[in-house]
Order: structure tokens, then C-alpha cells, then sequence
């Protein structure tokens, strides 16, 4: 609890300058695959269609129940830190590739966005938080 309560403190500090960082990596994918998008500042485009990536886009909420969870079972320290950075890795990599899909959607079914933003990829960041943890619990012993 007190891990949320410190990044909704650190706004300024943390999250503005991730928003901004995610919309600039998104950009820099979509032009290694040929696009043409834009971004400035928290916001990408991509063939006219802008998202703007908010506090609750850049799965720094999803990143720190996971890494609560990682802390909360019984394993050695090293398996939980190396848990956390595969896991915080693997989450951002996740989260790149729901924005570009989100995008994507946009520009093609523009009527889709809200219900694959809101419904679909809500359900399956989930489910990957929930993998990536499951996955994690499988390969280590429990320390008592």
C-alpha cells in the first residue's frame, strides 16, 4: 500500500517523465517498422490518430502489484529481485505492445478503440501480470 501511495505522490517525479518516455518509444517502433508517427510529450500519432498515455497507460500500477506480489512470497532475495526485473521488463515490453496495437486499432476500426482499450487489453494485462507471477512462483523454492 505504501508503494501506491508513493507513486501517486511522485507524479511529477516518476510518472510524467515515463508517460513521455513510452510515447517516445512507441514512436521509435513504429518508425523502425516504416511508419510515419509522432510523438511530443506524453502523446504519439500515427496516421492522424493520437493517444495520449495517461497515469493509468503505463502499467505502473500492474508493474507494482506484481512486484508486491514477488515481495510477499516466501523466496530469498535473490529470486525475488531478479524476479522483479524480468518481470518489470517483461511488463514494459507488454505495455509497448499495447499501445502500438491500440494505435493500430485506432487508425484501422476507430470504433473498436474504446472497447480494446477498456475491456480487451485491461483483461489480458492482466492475465500476463498473472503469468509473469505464476511463471516466477514455478522456477523457485519457497524459503521458509
Amino acid at each position: 500500500m505504501l508503494g501506491f501511495a508513493i507513486i501517486y505522490a511522485a507524479q511529477s517525479v516518476l510518472v510524467v517523465p515515463l508517460n513521455r518516455h513510452l510515447a517516445w518509444m512507441t514512436e521509435k517502433a513504429l518508425r523502425l517498422v516504416g511508419a510515419h508517427a509522432s510523438s511530443s510529450g506524453p502523446a504519439v500519432t500515427l496516421s492522424g490518430f493520437a493517444v495520449e498515455i495517461r497515469s493509468n497507460c503505463n502499467a505502473i500500477y500492474e508493474v507494482a502489484f506484481y512486484v508486491a506480489a514477488v515481495w510477499a512470497y516466501p523466496a530469498s532475495r535473490r529470486d525475488r529481485l531478479i524476479g522483479t526485473l524480468v518481470g518489470a521488463a517483461v511488463l514494459y515490453v507488454v505495455n509497448l505492445v499495447r499501445i502500438l496495437t491500440l494505435l493500430v486499432v485506432g487508425v484501422l476500426q476507430p470504433s473498436w478503440f474504446e472497447a480494446t482499450h477498456l475491456y480487451v487489453w485491461q483483461v489480458l494485462f492482466l492475465l500476463v501480470v498473472a503469468t509473469c507471477w505464476i511463471g516466477w512462483v514455478s522456477r523457485i523454492r519457497p524459503v521458509a
